[in-house]
């Protein structure tokens, strides 16, 4: 990390209002907290209580809660754990998105325990194997999880039990500064954890970045649609806890919820995955959000209709959770080229050979070349453009085809609301196409739908089964599992 890194940091957070009119008291009680803490979560929930102690951190399906009650909730949760009988280090989190999950995860940073978030999809035996291979000592989990939960050499805490006061009860940090694992997808295959250890001065010229590129405002309402296991919301979680802006959360919700949640809470930054972006385009009578100042979209291409629908908001961030965020797309990359991932973030690295996308940077294991699985370009203004993941990359005729162009194309058919493509084995053309269509309509005939499809595609592109779903198999963020599609 060199000087002009650190002035730009500053400088980046100054440009959102964070640091206030006295920007050198605001910057030495950070490092104090630093000090005290460590870097954590909870260093940056201390940060904004003793800044604005009665300003909301967090919004759930419950209501708010201030930045002083959501860390008296933390420490309240930390004495409890810290006060069990039993030497923790390893805790699992199997919540729903709302102010236990958060205060729980703050606490383990203060008390410097390694927490493994675990997907709310999971089935018991995915569970249960978690817990052995990760070797955790507990597991916090919602009480309709812990119902259906059997853990042998695991101790099962419903968060309806953390009801602990943090008075006289001591509270001391564990020799390891702690960390935060999440799981891949598992879209592609078996879930692998992914350990994250705080290490913000690293981090310094990607965030540095995002500020620089996002119109992130201190205090800025923001709405979250993502879990807040997935690597997205994880980040968002951490953002707003930075620029003291308060966080909207459900534990579930519809698309009618959260465009409510928009219209009455003001939102300026909404934070989401492209199916429920795609989810919210197709609400009757959508209205101006006057307030919206960033819609920020996740690793795929964008739905056409999104510049028309809400402005120049749009930001497409691609990442992974193994080598973190990799590139923006601001609103003028996506005017300019609509499919872009936008450039490459400082400190990542990218390389492409014969099509496959690898990136190196403080995330990645020993800091080496990770392959995303990912197939990409970059075009000549140096701008990323995403092709498909490799596994799913078929050969029809000769010509290497990309499902997830394909998908792109029939669900711009008027009566498609959604699309997957798999390859299928065919005498004439070695694979061809096997559509996967949820119909916007019980009125649509077969044939209607083959003459559009005849009309869109060359022949060879042209699906030779189609099979109607009244919906698509996704996983917990909306990312397709096409390993769960109907076998042909």
């Amino acid at each position: 990390m060199t000087l002009v890194e650190v002035r730009a940091a500053v400088s980046a957070l100054s440009q959102t209002g964070l640091l206030g009119v006295h920007p050198a008291q605001a910057l030495a009680q950070l490092g104090a907290a630093l000090v005290q803490y460590g870097p954590s979560l909870y260093t940056l929930a201390v940060w904004a209580a003793r800044r604005q102690p009665d300003s909301v951190a967090l919004v759930d399906d419950d209501g708010p809660t201030t930045c002083r009650a959501l860390l008296a909730r933390a420490d309240a949760i930390a004495a409890q754990l810290a006060g069990r009988p039993e030497r923790l280090q390893r805790v699992g989190l199997l919540c729903r998105n709302h102010l236990t999950f958060v205060a729980t995860l703050l606490a383990c940073g203060r008390l410097g325990l390694d927490a493994v978030l675990l997907n709310t999809t999971f089935s018991p035996e995915e569970v249960a194997a978690v817990c052995a291979s990760q070797r955790l000592e507990l597991l916090i989990c919602d009480d309709a999880f812990a119902e259906a939960l059997s853990l042998d050499s695991v101790i099962l805490l419903p968060v309806s039990t953390l009801t602990g006061s943090a008075k006289h009860v001591p509270i001391r940090r564990q020799s390891g500064r702690g960390s935060i694992s999440i799981l891949t997808s598992g879209s592609t295959g078996t879930p692998k954890v992914v350990r994250r250890k705080a290490n913000a001065l690293a981090l310094l010229p990607t965030v540095t970045a995002l500020l620089q590129q996002l119109p992130l405002r201190a205090g800025a309402p923001t709405l979250l649609t993502l879990p807040l296991f997935h690597g997205h919301g994880l980040a968002t979680l951490c953002i707003s806890l930075l620029m003291g802006a308060p966080l909207y959360v459900f534990a579930r919700s519809r698309p009618e919820d959260q465009w409510r949640c928009l219209e009455q809470e003001k939102i300026e930054v909404l934070v989401l995955v492209p199916t429920v972006l795609h989810r919210l385009l197709n609400l009757p009578n959508l209205s101006n959000l006057p307030t919206l100042r960033a819609i920020i979209c996740g690793s795929a291409p964008l739905p056409e209709r999104t510049q028309k629908v809400f402005g120049p908001v749009m930001y497409n961030l691609y990442g992974s959770s193994e080598a973190g965020l990799i590139s923006l797309a601001t609103p003028l990359h996506l005017l300019a080229a609509p499919g872009t991932v936008g450039r490459v973030l400082p400190g990542v690295t990218v390389q492409i050979e014969r099509a496959q996308l690898r990136v190196r940077s403080t995330l990645t294991p020993r800091q080496t070349w990770f392959d995303t699985g990912d197939m990409g370009t970059i075009g000549a203004a140096g701008l990323l453009f995403l092709c498909g993941r490799s596994d799913d990359l078929l050969i029809c005729g000769g010509e290497n085809v990309y499902p997830e162009a394909i998908e792109a194309r029939i669900a711009c058919l008027p009566n498609v609301l959604e699309c997957a493509v798999v390859g299928v084995p065919d005498a004439e053309y070695g694979q061809c196409l096997h559509a996967f269509i949820v119909l916007g309509s019980d009125t649509v005939e077969r044939a209607d739908l083959e003459r559009d499809l005849a009309r869109l595609l060359p022949r060879t592109l042209r699906p030779k089964q189609i099979t109607f779903l009244p919906a698509l198999p996704r996983n917990a963020v909306g990312k397709l599992m096409r390993a769960r599609l109907p076998k042909s």
